[in-house]
């Protein structure tokens, strides 16, 4: 998590990250993060090589980050009662009213750093490192589902999808559509 850095070293640590493909994820990194941190709105973790803090190095390098959250997925009337049930693992309704709202663990963002040449770190390892994140939280509070929002563009969706989520959902939005994703723990 980024706790361990504080003021001036953690602002010139964060703003080494560069998104050359999202500047909103880049902007969370840099202006959000921190705030999101100490708000626990989110948790927000940084993919280094080890060898760099163990050197004594005094900005490692940022190969990519990640952030999670806790959010309620609100699943449209469309969605059938038998995903519905699989979704809540017990039922799909109660007191005889769908079940409508889920709790998920967000992938909130995901990127790796595009100021890095030959960056060792793939969009699938950060992937992992969210996964084993989850799993452990799952392991010690209980959870089903991991949900990511991403923009409808074919590379995220494929991204995705061949990563195993699941399109559950299509949020319309003026500036930016996005695609609420699913996947099972």
């Amino acid at each position: 998590m980024i706790e361990s850095l504080e003021g001036n070293a953690l602002s010139e640590l964060l703003s080494s990250f560069s998104c050359a493909q999202d500047s909103d994820i880049e902007s969370f990194l840099h202006n959000r993060a921190v705030e999101f941190e100490n708000l626990s709105k989110a948790r927000t973790y940084l993919v280094f090589d080890a060898a760099d803090l163990e050197n004594g190095r005094e900005h490692p390098v940022i190969y990519g980050y990640i952030s999670l959250a806790l959010k309620i997925l609100t699943v449209p009337a469309s969605v059938s009662n038998r995903l519905r049930k699989e979704l809540d693992g017990y039922n799909a309704k109660i007191h005889g009213q769908q079940i409508s709202d889920f709790p998920c663990y967000l992938i909130g963002q995901l990127s790796k750093n595009s100021e890095v040449n030959d960056n060792p770190v793939t969009g699938s390892d950060l992937l992992n490192v969210a996964f084993d994140i989850i799993a452990s939280a799952a392991e010690a509070v209980g959870g089903r589902y991991m949900m990511i929002e991403c923009r409808n563009e074919e590379k995220l969706l494929k991204f995705y999808g061949d990563n195993s989520f699941d399109e559950i959902d299509r949020i319309p939005d003026e500036d930016i559509p996005m695609v609420q994703m699913i996947r099972k723990i």
